[in-house]
């Protein structure tokens, strides 16, 4: 479905360059979940960002990227702009940043159905209320008209999980989407995206430093240190059985409860 071979990212300064990804083969197949894990700065959100042709103008890609037998690396902007969110959606880290402050929930989410479907403003405000009535919003009709700064940061996470549903993508992609998330909210987050990710029958790329979280639901987790992959397989082998040093300096560093 997804197929990433040999993708390098260079980021280029008027004195050097910063190599951030290093060569990263990755595979996704339909129907499963996939693991990127790693600490921060390793190279997984430029990963993630380069699928979608997000990267500033100061980023060399090469490589390949391959969706649906199309090399995403060779697309124009305009070639980009159907695929990305309504092929491949995106759940940003800080949901905050992603929504714009000065418009109602309403307006954001309504532009957006009507960007990807050929419904009536009203048909979309409709749909809009639906989506966030199944990411469980309290009184949907009333809150659409609300505006980012009245929500918290985990009902803000659930409209920007609303807001990618409405495009109905066959890819998700959750970079973080617990980061920023108290530890109760974020079992809520991760329980609802998994839940909408069988509803939809969605493929989808999961980027966390949480490897418990990973190892509960992925079907294939990729480590990967200083932009490379270091290691690979399922959570099973991957977490019990690790080859490589840095998988098992990730894995030493979860805190152990120790009772007496």
């Amino acid at each position: 479905m997804l197929s990433i071979n040999q993708l390098y990212i260079e980021f280029f300064t008027k004195q050097s360059s910063i190599k951030a990804v290093r060569g990263i083969d990755l595979d996704l197949k339909a129907g499963q979940t996939v693991g990127i894990v790693g600490e921060s700065g390793s190279g997984k959100s430029v990963t993630a960002l380069s699928i979608m042709g997000l990267l500033p103008s100061s980023a060399k890609v090469t490589g390949t990227i391959h969706y649906n037998n199309r090399d995403l690396t060779q697309l124009s902007a305009k070639e980009m702009r159907p695929i990305r969110g309504a092929e491949i959606g995106y759940i940003f880290q800080n949901p905050l940043a992603a929504m714009n402050p000065v418009f109602s929930i309403a307006n954001q989410m309504i532009e957006t159905i009507q960007l990807h479907h050929e419904v009536s403003k009203k048909d979309a405000r409709n749909m809009a209320i639906e989506l966030l009535n199944k990411v469980k919003i309290n009184e949907p009709h009333k809150r659409i008209d609300d505006y980012p700064h009245e929500f918290s940061l985990g009902m803000c996470q659930r409209i920007m999980i609303a807001m990618t549903l409405s495009m109905q993508p066959k890819i998700l992609i959750a970079d973080e989407p617990t980061a920023s998330l108290d530890v109760t909210t974020q079992k809520e987050i991760l329980e609802l995206i998994d839940e909408l990710k069988e509803s939809y029958d969605m493929s989808m790329i999961f980027i966390s430093h949480d490897l418990g979280v990973v190892a509960e639901r992925c079907d294939y987790v990729y480590v990967i240190y200083l932009g490379n992959i270091v290691e690979s397989g399922s959570p099973k082998t991957l977490f019990k059985t690790p080859q490589d040093a840095y998988t098992k300096k990730l894995l030493d560093a979860i805190p152990k409860i120790h009772f007496t």
